[in-house]
């Protein structure tokens, strides 16, 4: 997923036909999918239900008991239930065996209600708050389970995938895209199960107090049904086309981030801004136009809930006018819920609103889910990857490098169509080091990669000690070997961690011994708090010949018998240069050392050089003698120089 400082036009992203993949069975195929990271979490997600569902059942019948102390006792003067009388010790013969309560009954009943309402409240806020804590610790461990597992994914892909893929689109899949597992889990799981559940818990009430009214509620669910059908598709294809829009807005920042020199240098600014404008706008058009059919739903499924109120009301309130006696009247006679009247239409409409507000809540959350099966199924994607990369059943450690390492008649292409390399054969033995050349883009880097097992060739061998690395496990293999990117990239930690970050355990003396040899202590030193100072973001204290000499001590660190340098002085002035590469003709008699260069100063250095040329071997040997033998290799030099070969000694 390299990317360059080029200019990205919007075209270069080509839009395409976004169609629904997805059905109801692999909607929830994809939700269940979720479970291996869930499952770690299960113990704390079932005492979060529980406390939820308890906190709820507990308010609930609190809130029963305070409707009918306020409804039928202060306002309606009707008596109360044995609950009420148990709960607050009151007299039943005044508050309960009567046909009316009188006025100082009614006088007492305030400070009651007061007194029972306040801590109702702070229970719910701080057990609430609590709960909400807790749910938010619960959710964002499954999203961390789930981000490293994507990132351990996409690590383990071979150099193929990720030359064809887009960084942004990756950033966006982990960052984005993976935070569906926790809105999963809230809205697939537990809101839906504890709507569910009041939903139920309304119905089995309700019905106490009328099986009408139950049945007008629960006819309910057929509409909700149905909406949730006819608006699933469309929803899904909305939501995907904006992830999608979205994601290349995300890899079109990074490219400008990344290659802000060159669109500064370039006077390009009123460009990009241009691009930017037209990709954000069409990212918020496909996410508006999602939003707003998502809206759409929410509106139907609002008029179906009110609806199921207007008629749950009337009935309720016929009831009420008519003082008929209630259903489960020896059930509801303890809340002083008997006959209907001013407290059961209350308690009846409180958990009939609680009821279709759930089941609107219901049909919301399956709107969302759609979007959030997207998400997943993307993230999906990635995870559903087979790595091109893995140890073979029966691969071992690599013991030792033997005889060096030797390529046998290796091709390999990115995309199996135009071969990048044809038919090479090396071979470099410990105490060597060999000068790969070549013109741009013919290769060089591709071939370390292969060394690296970066990606396989399609044809050939690469062994390592004598040993296929087919046949190496990739972990032993890749200790063996230490390698200095061209793209000197560090880290804004300080020297001391950037030189031993693929050694963590190093000590002061390793990093410092390491620095040396690559002629950084002297400048290091210089630094404000030596090897202790801190780099910042992308190093921009340092010239570009000091942080390539600090890559250069990260690789040696490592202290592996094989080492790789891509342009390992490209940056460096003449007389570093030669001491540099003084340092490392020691520091490597007994290791085999790859130098991608194009510098002669540093080709002379090699004790042979492989010269590709289109992706094959056009010269291979010492630098003298391929100047004197080889003309192609001679004008590929004279081409890079602009000297004439012919008048060296």
């Amino acid at each position: 997923m390299a990317t360059t400082g080029r200019e990205l036009s919007t075209s270069e992203y080509p839009e395409r036909l976004v169609e629904d993949d997805l059905d109801l069975a692999r909607v929830l195929k994809i939700f269940l999918r979720t479970w291996p990271f869930i499952k770690p979490l299960t113990r704390h997600l079932i005492v979060f239900v529980v406390c939820s569902a308890l906190v709820f059942l507990f308010t609930a019948t609190i809130g029963f008991i305070i409707i009918g102390l306020v409804n039928n006792g202060i306002l309606a003067g009707k008596p109360l239930g044995l609950l009420h009388t148990g709960i607050y010790g009151l007299d039943p013969a005044v508050f309960v065996h009567v046909e009316a309560l009188s006025a100082d009954a009614r006088r007492q009943l305030p400070w009651l209600a007061m007194g029972s309402t306040i801590p109702l409240v702070g229970v719910v806020i701080i057990t609430g708050m609590l709960l909400y804590q807790y749910s938010i610790w619960i959710f964002q461990s499954i999203n961390q389970l789930m981000r490293v597992r994507l990132i351990d994914q996409l690590q383990m892909q071979s150099l193929a995938y990720h030359s064809q893929a887009q960084t942004g689109d990756a950033i966006y899949r982990v960052y984005q895209d993976s935070a569906m597992v926790t809105s999963i889990i809230r809205s697939i799981f537990l809101d839906p199960l504890m709507f569910l559940g009041r939903y139920i818990f309304g119905l089995g009430v309700v019905a106490a107090f009328s099986p009408w009214l139950a049945f007008i509620l629960g006819v309910t669910i057929v509409p909700a049904l149905i909406l949730g059908r006819y608006f699933s598709s469309p929803l899904r294809v909305a939501f995907r086309r904006a992830r999608e829009r979205n994601s290349k807005l995300t890899s079109w920042i990074q490219e400008s981030m990344v290659g802000i020199r060159v669109i500064k240098a370039t006077g390009n600014e009123m460009q990009r801004e241009s691009a930017f404008q037209r990709l954000s706008q069409d990212a918020f058009a496909a996410a508006f136009k999602a939003r707003v059919m998502l809206t759409l739903m929410g509106i139907l499924a609002f008029v179906v809930v009110g609806l199921t109120i207007i008629a749950s009301q009337s009935v309720s309130a016929l009831y009420a006018n008519a003082e008929a006696d209630t259903y489960a009247r020896n059930l509801l006679l303890g809340f002083g819920f008997a006959a209907w009247n001013l407290g059961s239409f209350t308690a009846a409409s409180t958990r009939i609103n609680d009821s279709v507000g759930s089941l609107e809540s219901l049909i919301t959350i399956w709107g969302r889910a759609q979007d959030m099966a997207v998400g997943l199924n993307r993230v999906f994607e990635i995870l559903d990857l087979e790595p091109e990369i893995q140890d073979a059943p029966d691969a071992s450690d690599l013991e030792n490098i033997g005889e060096g390492v030797v390529f046998k008649n290796v091709t390999f292409s990115y995309d199996h169509l135009r071969p990048v390399l044809s038919n090479i054969n090396l071979a470099s033995s410990p105490g060597n080091i060999t000068a790969i050349v070549g013109p741009t883009g013919t290769g060089k880097s591709t071939l370390m990669s292969l060394l690296l097992r970066l990606a396989d060739p399609q044809t050939g061998v690469v062994t390592v000690g004598g040993k296929d690395i087919r046949d190496i496990t990739v972990a032993s293999l890749r200790r063996w070997i230490s390698i200095a990117t061209q793209e000197n990239i560090l880290f804004s930690a300080s020297v001391l961690e950037n030189i031993r970050y693929a050694v963590p355990q190093a000590g002061r003396d390793a990093v410092i011994a390491a620095a040396r040899v690559a002629c950084a202590d002297e400048f290091i030193n210089r630094l404000s708090e030596g090897y202790d100072t801190p780099l910042g973001e992308r190093a921009t204290k340092l010239s570009t010949g000091q942080r390539q000499r600090i890559v250069i001590a990260r690789a040696l660190i490592k202290d592996s018998p094989i080492l790789i340098l891509d342009e390992p002085t490209a940056a460096l002035d003449t007389e570093t240069e030669l001491r540099v590469m003084d340092n490392l003709r020691q520091w490597g008699e007994s290791r085999c050392v790859f130098l991608i260069t194009h510098r002669l100063s540093t080709i002379r250095q090699a004790n042979n050089v492989l010269y590709l040329r289109d992706g094959r071997v056009a010269a291979f040997g010492p630098h003298d003698q391929l100047i004197q033998d080889n003309d192609n290799y001679r004008s590929f030099v004279e081409a890079e120089t602009g000297v004439s070969m012919e008048t060296q000694p």
